[in-house]
């Protein structure tokens, strides 16, 4: 959840009246904990102030380095950043490189786990978690949830899980929910310090979101299928806050967390209100199936194959959209900046910023510096 600051009027005006210069910028935080920014998965940075459209432009490399291939059905995972590292899903576990220079810190194989899927990641409680699906085995995927020093990359501990479908982590608790082959859904809460199984609960299927401790979930039948209700727990006790008729697959809740947004049952985009579950609107199916979000409290801006859109967080009207030249994928915000394709858009009225280096791939912007994840390779970006 993001907290702003506001300095009072009064103690302006002192400052204005001595004569005072104003001081620079302070320098943005260089953090992204989660793969979405942050447990409401917002994919946005409020603190971003180096990268801005002003400045986009000049953006050269700083380092690069290879990510560790290998024979294996593993694909690359999108990175995380905290003190000062950065973390990043390869073919065979886990990397750490400084953030700064990119030298190598630490890595972690998978071992008995087998080989998997990219883990989804986050930074919480000192610990890097990571949740993993073994990507071999459908009937017996041998999916763990795993927390690792991030000093060190030493195992801390680790625990069998459902499938990891959805992870999301807040309140210290670690949430991984799935349904599997047979059609059984579960949702587990696992404590971050130790990985002791807090609660569960079965025919229930969670999004990888929470919004400052309430998580959304849609209900399911013995064979997976959704059950037409909408619930929301609390991450840390598994008490029920409230039920509604209806469905929302929710993608993100917004910075504020008092709105989940999503998808609803006719692939509309739905927002709803975090405290109650009622509908507060919904906008127009994205027109396939694949349609990511991001927002950063004033708009919501969806991706659908090669377009962005951008609608009004709080009314659903639509403010603008843009046809890229290429497929836009996850949308990202920082610096009133949109990252999506290739090319970053002003977040305001969706113009295309002029000279821009193209930046496909997983890509996180924070503290001045972009990092892009694509194909087998870790890039730093930074203003010349």
């Amino acid at each position: 959840m993001h907290v702003l600051i506001r300095v009072p009027a009064a103690a302006l005006s002192l400052i204005l009246a001595a004569g005072a210069t104003p001081a620079a910028a302070a320098p943005a935080p260089l953090r992204w904990e989660h793969v979405g920014y942050d447990a409401e998965n917002t994919y946005f940075n409020p603190h971003e102030n180096v990268i801005t459209a002003a400045t986009v432009g000049r953006l050269a490399k700083k380092w690069s380095v290879v990510l560790r291939k290998g024979d294996s059905c593993a694909g690359f995972g999108a990175p995380v950043i905290a003190g000062g590292r950065i973390f990043v899903g390869d073919q065979a576990g886990i990397s750490a490189y400084s953030a700064t220079t990119g030298a190598k810190k630490w890595s972690f194989d998978w071992d008995e786990f087998g080989e998997g899927n990219p883990p989804r990641m986050a930074v919480i409680g000192g610990l890097l978690v990571a949740g993993y699906n073994d990507c071999y085995s459908m009937s017996d995927p041998n999916s763990q949830v795993i927390a690792l020093d991030v000093a060190t990359g030493a195992r801390r501990w680790a625990g069998g899980s459902p499938l990891v479908g959805g992870l999301v982590m807040d309140k210290g608790v670690i949430l991984a929910s799935d349904t599997d082959i047979y059609g059984d859904t579960q949702t587990v809460a696992y404590r971050v310090r130790d990985g002791k199984k807090l609660w569960s609960v079965e025919n229930r299927r969670a999004a990888g979101v929470s919004a400052d401790g309430t998580v959304p979930a849609y209900t399911t039948d013995d064979e997976g299928v959704r059950a037409g209700e909408m619930v929301a727990f609390d991450i840390t006790s598994g008490a029920v806050r409230w039920t509604r008729k209806g469905y929302l697959s929710a993608d993100a809740a917004s910075p504020g967390a008092d709105t989940f947004y999503g998808p609803d049952a006719k692939d509309k985009l739905a927002a709803v209100s975090v405290k109650d579950g009622a509908v507060r609107w919904t906008a127009p199916p994205p027109g396939q199936s694949y349609a990511p979000i991001a927002t950063d409290g004033a708009r919501v801006y969806r991706s659908s194959d090669d377009t962005v859109t951008a609608f009004n967080a709080r009314t659903g009207k639509k403010a603008w959209s843009r046809k890229l030249a290429s497929f836009a994928g996850q949308p990202l915000v920082a610096g009133g900046l949109v990252y999506a394709g290739d090319v970053a858009l002003d977040a305001e009225r969706g113009k295309v910023i002029d000279d821009v280096p193209a930046f496909e791939g997983d890509v996180v912007v924070t503290g001045g510096v972009l990092y892009q994840a694509n194909e087998g390779v870790l890039t730093a970006y930074a203003i010349r």
